[in-house]
């Protein structure tokens, strides 16, 4: 085995490593066909819901003046948007807690001690109603949607049984499909031109 010595002015400098370098070359490699860079922008999941949740939400915070009736056109439009019951009643569940919480901090901000929006209907009934109509606007709307865009799933039609032998005095027999008259003169009256 060879030996490594030293000489020269660096002699007492740090050793540089005494095991040979092994030559690397680097070769670009291109991606295979149909696989591509993952886009460095935020892609949202489950846009529908997302988007059911935002309907819910602005409906129901432009309307919120009008206990119940407020959580229920968001949600039929929250619901109709989301088009499943699942997502309907996922986006109803964050709208009933986003609302009444961002309503309650702009009261506590406000530094409203009596927290009434009507008279006689403080904030729990406020928020009681809403959340209420919200459930119901979100079935409403999840279970429309169906009949309006024809999403629905055709069902197979019921068998029925019954014997293929006519009925006595039941309807009359049919008539053969083939005429077997023959027709000698052109019928009379008026004539369609083509």
């Amino acid at each position: 085995m060879a030996e490594f010595i030293r000489t020269g002015p660096d002699m007492g400098t740090t050793p540089p490593s005494y095991t040979p370098e092994v030559h690397r070359e680097f070769i670009p490699v291109g991606l295979p066909p149909g696989i591509g860079m993952k886009p460095e922008t935020i892609v949202l999941k489950r846009p529908i819901l997302i988007g059911s949740i935002l309907t819910m939400v602005i409906g129901t915070t432009v309307t919120f003046w009008i206990p119940f009736f407020n959580g229920l056109i968001g949600g039929v439009f929250g619901g109709y948007h989301a088009g499943r019951m699942k997502r309907a009643l996922a986006a109803a569940t964050v709208t009933s807690i986003v609302v009444p919480g961002a309503l309650y901090v702009l009261l506590f901000m406000s530094r409203n001690d009596s927290a009434y929006l009507f008279y006689g209907l403080g904030f729990r009934g406020w928020a009681l109603l809403h959340i209420i109509g919200t459930f119901i606007g979100a079935v409403a709307g999840a279970a429309s949607r169906p009949l309006t865009t024809g999403d629905y799933l055709p069902r197979a039609p019921l068998g029925v049984s019954a014997s293929p032998t006519p009925v006595p005095g039941a309807a009359p027999m049919s008539r053969p499909t083939t005429s077997t008259e023959s027709v000698t003169t052109p019928p009379s009256g008026p004539v369609r031109e083509e």
